[in-house]
């Protein structure tokens, strides 16, 4: 379903906690991002889609043939209805999943191969996954498809755009034990983000962050410094961080947490801190870990995933 771009009077209105008092300063955007010509973007975006790649990862998930044929399908009834204006819905992993970037369901042919072969396939033998925290919930990829292959898991998933909440609760509506909690994690308080309107994929509590046309537009947000104030769980099988950028500052909330493993989406070479200084401040929250999985990384990615296990 489409939503409105304009954030002046979007601001999520569930849940308790405190208002943000201070806003934390973003970096700056610099000129060559926010004069960027819309038509290099559009074709840089459209490079991006990587077509070949996630066909590649859709084919090699752990989805029955049937179910991966029947997709394609999916995507063309689903782009049907979005040329004729009747919203933007697509069925994924036998549900309606609703989106608000067009590019939507073909980013949904990464999600099962990701989840199934690079998270759950290098977990260690007979451990399952019964808890979880989903920082960065989006519309609900990452929590939708670890239900369906970990249909016992209870799901708390944090996501501050009040403007997808609808859609996120859509689609994780039919999934009992899955929690929508409408914040961002911040050890300070903030009070925006910024994002790129039919797009919230990209958004960041970070600007320079927000992959945008111009400069990317800001709208009113909540946050807590302790997911557990609101969740009262203290412990997870697996904690998942997807945040642009934001991810440092969000791994300093989950001090004193156990957690067992911990799939994070880490900013690339140009990211906006040292990757030693996120590998220290996870050893000192959480202990030792091993690094049991790692995504194609060089000077050229913008993010890499890296899933760590740890000893206790």
């Amino acid at each position: 379903m489409d939503q409105p771009t304009d954030p002046a009077t979007s601001v999520a209105s569930e849940g308790g906690g405190s208002p943000s008092a201070a806003r934390v300063p973003s970096q700056g955007t610099t000129r060559d991002a926010n004069e960027r010509a819309p038509e290099t973007r559009y074709r840089r975006y459209a490079t991006n889609l990587r077509l070949w790649q996630r066909n590649r990862a859709w084919w090699g998930s752990e989805l029955a043939t049937g179910a991966k044929l029947r997709y394609y399908g999916d995507m063309v009834a689903s782009y049907t209805r979005c040329a004729r204006g009747r919203g933007r819905t697509v069925r994924y992993l036998d549900q309606e999943f609703a989106f608000d970037d067009i590019a939507t369901p073909l980013n949904l042919q990464t999600c099962p191969r990701e989840v199934s072969r690079d998270l759950l396939g290098n977990l260690r033998p007979g451990f399952r996954v019964r808890t979880a925290l989903d920082v960065g919930g989006n519309l609900g990829q990452f929590a939708v498809t670890l239900r369906h292959f970990a249909p016992e898991a209870e799901v708390d998933v944090f996501e501050p755009n009040g403007l997808i909440l609808p859609q996120l609760e859509t689609n994780t509506a039919a999934l009992k034990g899955v929690r929508i909690w409408p914040y961002a994690l911040s050890p300070r308080p903030v009070d925006e983000m910024f994002f790129d309107p039919g797009r919230s994929a990209t958004g960041s509590v970070l600007a320079d962050q927000v992959d945008s046309v111009g400069t990317p537009r800001s709208l009113a947000v909540r946050s807590v410094s302790d997911p557990s104030t609101v969740t009262g769980n203290q412990e997870y099988d697996l904690v998942k961080i997807d945040v642009e950028g934001y991810e440092l500052e969000v791994l300093k909330c989950l001090g004193g947490m156990t957690v067992h493993y911990l799939y994070v989406e880490v900013s690339g070479a140009r990211g906006v801190y040292p990757h030693s200084e996120l590998l220290m401040l996870v050893r000192r929250q959480f202990g030792d870990f091993r690094v049991v999985f790692q995504g194609p990384c060089d000077r050229r990615s913008v993010h890499h995933p890296l899933l760590l296990e740890f000893s206790g």
